[in-house]
């Protein structure tokens, strides 16, 4: 005998989100994008369009949602995003690739040596970026992870601090605060000064070095 209770789709419980609701996510922060007063702070030129060496780039998580759609369409094109291989994970891979974005799966608890070797693969391509979210997929927030460094030490490849920041925002409840920027409001796109990472670094000290990078161009 049916209860009578009607059934609302729900993500839970389900491994991959449907592709036509990745779409509808995607169509839907593109235009909250286009609302949006972008300011490029790029000192260093990284978006030279004659610019052929690569670079990891280093963002905390919670400005990743509009990272993505607000990226020049050339850079969109030579970026790749390392997204954990958990559920969460796979739900922002399949929303991620609809901005031309390539992912790699992985982290240091599961796919971790794999997603290692095939950033490293593509670090060796010309004009490739390699971009990592420090703090996730868990936190803390604001608190960076080994992996990067140890990234930068084995491909030779600089290091380059890169920042959201918005000035009217909504923040979402979750452990790193995720960032809404309001529609119409300004936001800057600020990438910092790449720095290497020698092999015989002190993998501690580098790691500090990168925090202080990512929080002297963090605006909250």
């Amino acid at each position: 005998m049916s209860s009578g209770r009607r059934r609302f789709f729900t993500l839970k419980n389900k491994r991959h989100m449907p592709k036509w609701l990745a779409f509808l996510a995607a169509c839907l922060v593109r235009l909250w994008a286009w609302t949006l007063r972008v300011e490029v702070v790029d000192p260093h030129g990284f978006l030279d369009p004659k610019r052929t060496a690569g670079r990891i780039a280093a963002i905390w998580h919670n400005r990743l949602l509009f990272a993505a759609p607000l990226s020049p369409a050339p850079l969109r094109r030579t970026s790749s995003v390392l997204i954990s291989a958990s559920r969460d994970g796979e739900y922002v891979s399949t929303f991620i690739r609809f901005f031309d974005v390539g992912v790699v799966r992985g982290s240091s608890s599961r796919g971790g040596v794999r997603a290692f070797l095939e950033m490293l693969n593509v670090l060796r391509q010309e004009n490739q970026t390699v971009v990592l979210t420090v703090d996730g997929p868990r936190g803390p927030m604001y608190q960076p992870h080994h992996g990067i460094i140890g990234l930068a030490q084995k491909s030779g490849v600089p290091i380059m601090a890169v920042s959201l920041n918005a000035t009217h925002r909504w923040n979402l409840k979750s452990w790193d605060r995720m960032q809404i920027p309001w529609p119409f409001s300004k936001v800057r796109f600020v990438f910092g000064k790449p720095f290497a990472v020698p092999e015989d670094a002190d993998m501690d000290e580098a790691l500090e070095h990168l925090r202080r990078k990512l929080m002297d161009i963090t605006e909250d």
